[in-house]
């Protein structure tokens, strides 16, 4: 398995942005076009990642709450525990149904993380949203789930869609970092789901530097077509997912620095199509 990182106590310089990429995945982590305007704790608390392995390539992304250590840990546990079994050459389920207890398994994982890291640096845990995709080409599965605001899309010709992200009718944004976790949260407050690759031209994850009201664009799903269709007809094949990446963040950090208000802005791509 080959995987990479980029965790936001390394990137504190606004208006900088680090990418690493490998093949049809990429990643992307800035502080922000701007600098924040909201009270936070640490000035870059977004972390994202990727592996990829024989069977196939996953992605993460995590949106800090009061500290970076909550998605460090989050994201952390995820390519520690599960990425090289998930994208091994053979699947570790027996059936497609068998995903979602995985998944649920992953997120009780990764909110253990965020809670033992606060133990052992004395902090009150730092909760944090969280999103993750897997692709299994051989399979055709596209696995994905979330928790909080942050946002997963698939990209088709006709458009993005939003698979991740809140439910506008909960009163709260649920996150990972509650001591009171249980599957049944998860199970509630959870999005989680799989489906076809067919027709599919890239699985986008970004936190919501991309989304937030008068920070970030106004319409995210339509930014992130806008981007995919315009770097499938310019950019080689074998850059696509490197300039996708890369254009969705820096056009979160222009929205950034023309409304003078700035959040952290993680944003990772696996790209399907030609």
């Amino acid at each position: 398995m080959r995987s990479a990182f980029l965790c936001g106590r390394h990137h504190h310089r606004v208006g900088g942005l680090e990418l690493i990429a490998e093949g049809p995945t990429a990643i992307a982590l800035s502080r922000g076009g701007a600098r924040k305007t909201y009270s936070h704790t640490d000035p870059n608390e977004d972390c994202v990642a990727f592996a990829a392995g024989p069977g196939g390539q996953l992605v993460v992304a995590a949106d800090g709450h009061h500290g970076e250590l909550g998605s460090e840990a989050a994201v952390r546990s995820i390519l520690e525990t599960v990425a090289e079994s998930w994208t091994a050459s053979e699947s570790p389920v027996a059936s497609r149904d068998d995903w979602r207890q995985r998944a649920i398994d992953a997120l009780i994982g990764a909110n253990r993380a965020i809670l033992q890291i606060a133990g052992k640096t004395q902090l009150p845990p730092a909760p944090t949203t969280f999103v993750l995709a897997l692709v299994r080409p051989q399979e055709d599965l596209l696995l994905h789930l979330s928790v909080g605001d942050s946002h997963v899309f698939a990209v088709d010709q006709s458009g993005a869609l939003e698979l991740g992200g809140r439910d506008p009718q909960w009163k709260f944004t649920p996150f990972l970092g509650y001591e009171e976790a249980r599957a049944e949260m998860f199970e509630k407050y959870a999005l989680m789901g799989e489906r076809s690759l067919e027709d599919l031209r890239a699985i986008v994850l970004a936190t919501d530097g991309l989304s937030e009201p008068g920070i970030g664009v106004e319409d995210p799903a339509q930014s992130v077509y806008g981007v995919v269709s315009k770097i499938e007809v310019d950019a080689p094949a074998d850059r696509r997912a490197t300039d996708a990446c890369r254009a969705i963040a820096e056009t979160a950090m222009r929205a950034h620095r023309r409304q003078k208000a700035g959040d952290n802005m993680g944003c990772s791509v696996i790209w399907l199509g030609p």
